[in-house]
Parts: structure tokens; C-alpha cells; sequence
């Protein structure tokens, strides 16, 4: 965030540097954050729903935007934010469904590495297979008529 007498008055992102500093080939020493900061950055009040976030996010066109409480800057809110709330099992490639769709939120085993897993498959795959470690010992075996080689 960019500040002039305790006024905020931009941002400065990594996207500024690459657009407007090196693709333009400016020497990052000799330019000024006012020159190549987004004014007017956009922001949003912390009180406001998740999806009204998303929509502003893609309505202006912003990768990241300023969550204020009674006017001041509590955190920033990004596009990253936003992924880490899209849940996809890494064992059948589904959509994991989240509390954005519904009040029932679909049930998910998360391992230490990040690795998400739908439960039933999580009872299929026991081991994460980004990292092998053991995600269950309630083991489910497949019909072989549920498995690809059928």
C-alpha cells in the first residue's frame, strides 16, 4: 500500500513492476513508486460475503484488493485468496464443494502437504500420492467395477 501523509493512495504490485518497470526497461533505482503505482486501488469492507468480493475482484479487473474495517487497511485480499477457497480432489479430479455453493459444505481430508481428497476417495487412495503419506486407516476397497481397469 501506498501512503502520502497517512492518505492511502495506491498499490504497488508485482504486476505494477513487470507492465510498467521492466517491460519498459526503467531502472528500478532511478523510478519513483508514483510513477508506476495502481492508484486508487480498490477495496472492500471485512464485513462484506466472499462471493461479493470475487465479483468486485472480477468486475475491476484486479489480481488483489485492500480489506478495510471503519476506513483503515486490515489485510489485503487476493486472486491467491481466492484459490485456496476453489477445492479440487487431487485423486479424481473433482470439484471438492464448498461453502461458497451451499450451506452443507462437501466433507474433504486435507494432508499435510496441501493435497486435497473428496472423503470417500481419501478411503480409496490411503496414501496421498503427491507426498505418500497416510491419509486414513479406514481402508475402502473398489468394486473392480468401479475402477478404470473395470
Amino acid at each position: 500500500m501506498v501512503t502520502k501523509g497517512g492518505t492511502r493512495i495506491g498499490i504497488m504490485t508485482e504486476r505494477d513492476l513487470l507492465r510498467k518497470v521492466v517491460a519498459k526497461g526503467l531502472d528500478p533505482s532511478k523510478t519513483k513508486v508514483k510513477d508506476v503505482m495502481s492508484s486508487h486501488p480498490v477495496t472492500i469492507g471485512q464485513e462484506r460475503p466472499l462471493r461479493e468480493a470475487i465479483d468486485l475482484m472480477n468486475r475491476k479487473g484486479v489480481r488483489r484488493m485492500l480489506v478495510t474495517d471503519n476506513g483503515g487497511i486490515v489485510g489485503i485480499f487476493t486472486l491467491r485468496d481466492i484459490i485456496r477457497q476453489m477445492r479440487i480432489c487431487i485423486y479424481c479430479g473433482k470439484e471438492i464443494g464448498s461453502i461458497l455453493e451451499s450451506q452443507e459444505p462437501e466433507p474433504y481430508i486435507e494432508c499435510e502437504c496441501g493435497s486435497r481428497y473428496h472423503k470417500k476417495c481419501s478411503e480409496t487412495v490411503v496414501h496421498c500420492v503427491e507426498c505418500s503419506k497416510t491419509l486414513v486407516t479406514h481402508v475402502i476397497y473398489p468394486e473392480p467395477s468401479e475402477t478404470f481397469s473395470g
